[in-house]
């Protein structure tokens, strides 16, 4: 049983907070990328690399939204269920309420917790670490956090700016920090894993080996159609 996140993703654009599979626009250049993004268990990452205004950002969204819930330890996962035993237990508790906490046993949601997850656009990230760079500790804290807090994390539209040698350096620490501890992220970028190795090769290397790499073809739906895909 596979169940789906239902929190809000932290730092999701307004723009993009309604981008589901269901509105994304499949035509015969995208519809083998959909299928797959469509189909992702979350269980690897994925890079969603090519033309501008191709669904890159809103397919991402859309994956974010649809990552399964984490399972947790098994001693934690039985505290959590003696837990809403006790309050299903109640006397005084509500009827709907202690229908809810007994529908909670039955299907052993208590087995999971709500998945971590993160949209950050790469300028922005950039642009954090450059003001926390005057402060040693400050800049730590923000590396591990983009690192190793989040469960999943979409890091959106890599190369959107310049990279000089400090950004090359944090990018790589965050990607090769996620890659060891098998974390999974979903980058999205106009250049293709090829332009990206010509920039920083030990990025794209890690790209490769952490999972996907999909080339996306197509036309710019926003020129085309007046969408709002990217």
């Amino acid at each position: 049983m596979i169940l789906k996140l239902s929190s809000r993703i932290q730092g999701l654009p307004k723009r993009h907070s309604g981008a589901t599979f269901d509105n994304f626009i499949v035509d015969e250049s995208n519809k083998k990328h959909f299928d797959i993004c469509n189909g992702w268990d979350g269980t690897e990452s994925i890079f969603l690399t090519g033309n501008t205004g191709t669904g890159k950002t809103h397919l991402a969204i859309a994956m974010l939204k649809s990552f399964p819930m984490i399972e947790l330890p098994q001693e934690k996962a039985f505290e959590e269920r003696n837990r809403i035993e006790i309050y299903a237990d109640r006397e005084q508790q509500d009827p709907s309420e202690k229908k809810i906490l007994n529908e909670m046993l039955k299907t052993e949601i208590w087995k999971y917790r709500n998945a971590s997850c993160l949209f950050v656009s790469i300028v922005e990230m950039f642009i954090e670490l450059n003001e926390a760079a005057q402060n040693k500790d400050g800049k730590k804290v923000l590396l591990d956090r983009y690192s190793g807090q989040y469960d999943c994390i979409c890091f959106d539209d890599f190369g959107a700016e310049k990279l000089t040698d400090a950004k090359r350096e944090n990018f790589y620490y965050i990607i090769d920090k996620r890659y060891r501890d098998m974390k999974t992220t979903i980058v999205t970028s106009n250049f293709t894993i090829k332009e990206i190795s010509n920039v920083e090769p030990r990025i794209a290397s890690r790209f490769t080996e952490m999972g996907k790499i999909l080339q996306f073809e197509g036309v710019d739906y926003r020129k085309k159609m007046g969408t709002k895909s990217s």
